[in-house]
C-alpha cells in the first residue's frame, strides 16, 4: 500500500480534497519565483494563508531540505490552470505538484544561483523515491525542461502520458518555470529487479531417466521434476504431445528427445534420444532451464 502523506514531509492538511480523473501518474515541477521573500518558512504561510487556492501537494526547500505537503497524493491539488474543459489538476490517478523554493537568480549566502539545478537538491532524493512508489515513471514526456519558456506538450500527450512535466508544459497554462532541473532520476538508484533464477536440471539425472525403466526413474523425485522441464521444452518444440509431459522419460519422451538433436543437425547414434550435454544446454537456453553436470 502507497504511502499518501510523503514520509518525512510535514504534514500541513488543507482539507478541500477533491477526487482525481484517473488515467497515468504524473508528477509537476514548479517554483516559487517570488522577488521579494526567498524563505521556506514565507512560502509555506502562504500556501497555509492566502494562498492555500493555489496549493500544490509539496513545498521544497532545495537548500534546506525542508518539505511540507497540503494534500494526499490522491486528491487534486490546485496549482494548475484548466486547460479548456480538461481540469489539468485532476488528470491522471495521482497527479502531484511540486513547488520548489526557488526564485531565478537568487542568492543564498553570497552565491547567486540561475537555475534549481544549480542549488544543493537536499532531499530530493527523498521526493524522488516517494514518486517512484506512486507509479509515476522515470521520463519527461516533453522532455527536460531546457529554460524558461512555454515547451506546452499536446493536450493529447498531457491525458495519456505519464511521467514528470513542467509548469511549462502543461497545457491551458501560460507559465515558463521551473527552467532547468537536475538529473532527477540519477538521485536515486531505479530499483532493481532481482535477477531471475533459472531451475536446474542435472545432465545425469536426465540420462539416468532415459536409460532405466521409467517407473523405477520416478521413484527419484527431483528426476521427475527435471525430466518434467525437458517434456515442457520438448512439448513446446513441437515434439512431444502434452499428454506425455508427465515426468517419466519414456518412448514418447525418448523418440521426442531424438528428434530435437536431429533438428540440432545430429544423426545416428548422436540422435538416440538420451540427452548429451550440448543438445541439453542449447534446449534449456532456448526454454528457461540451466543444465549441471
Amino acid at each position: 500500500m502507497v504511502d499518501l502523506w510523503m514520509p518525512g514531509a510535514t504534514r500541513h492538511s488543507l482539507g478541500n480534497t477533491g477526487a482525481m480523473n484517473g488515467g497515468p501518474a504524473r508528477a509537476v515541477w514548479h517554483i516559487t519565483s517570488n522577488a521579494k521573500d526567498w524563505t521556506f518558512a514565507r512560502e509555506l504561510g502562504w500556501f497555509t494563508g492566502g494562498g492555500a487556492s493555489v496549493a500544490p501537494h509539496l513545498l521544497w526547500d532545495p537548500f534546506t531540505g525542508e518539505i511540507a505537503q497540503f494534500f494526499p497524493a490522491d486528491s487534486r491539488s490546485l496549482s494548475l490552470q484548466n486547460a479548456g474543459d480538461v481540469k489539468t489538476n485532476r488528470t491522471g490517478k495521482y497527479c502531484i505538484q511540486i513547488e520548489i523554493v526557488f526564485t531565478e537568480g537568487e542568492t543564498v549566502n553570497g552565491k547567486k544561483y540561475a537555475t534549481v539545478r544549480d542549488t544543493p537538491c537536499k532531499n530530493l532524493d527523498k521526493i524522488v523515491a516517494w514518486l517512484r512508489s506512486l507509479g509515476i515513471p522515470d521520463t519527461w514526456p516533453g522532455g527536460a525542461p531546457t529554460g524558461f519558456t512555454r515547451d506546452t506538450v499536446s493536450l493529447d500527450a498531457w491525458l495519456k502520458l505519464g511521467g514528470h512535466y513542467g509548469h511549462n508544459q502543461v497545457p491551458g497554462n501560460s507559465h515558463v518555470d521551473p527552467g532547468p532541473m537536475p538529473n532527477l532520476f540519477a538521485t536515486v538508484p531505479a530499483p532493481q529487479k532481482p535477477p531471475t533464477t533459472k531451475p536446474k536440471v542435472s545432465l545425469a539425472h536426465v540420462v539416468y531417466a532415459a536409460k532405466h525403466d521409467p517407473a523405477a526413474a520416478q521413484g527419484h523425485t527431483s528426476y521427475k521434476s527435471e525430466v518434467l522441464l525437458v517434456e515442457k521444452a520438448l512439448a513446446a518444440e513441437k515434439l512431444l504431445a502434452s499428454q506425455w509431459v508427465d515426468g517419466s522419460y519414456g518412448t514418447k519422451t525418448l523418440t521426442a528427445y531424438a528428434a530435437w538433436q536431429r533438428k540440432l543437425g545430429y544423426t545416428g547414434s548422436d540422435a538416440d534420444g538420451t540427452p548429451g550435454k550440448t543438445s541439453l544446454t542449447r534446449l534449456g537456453d532456448k526454454h528457461g532451464f540451466a543444465v549441471t553436470a
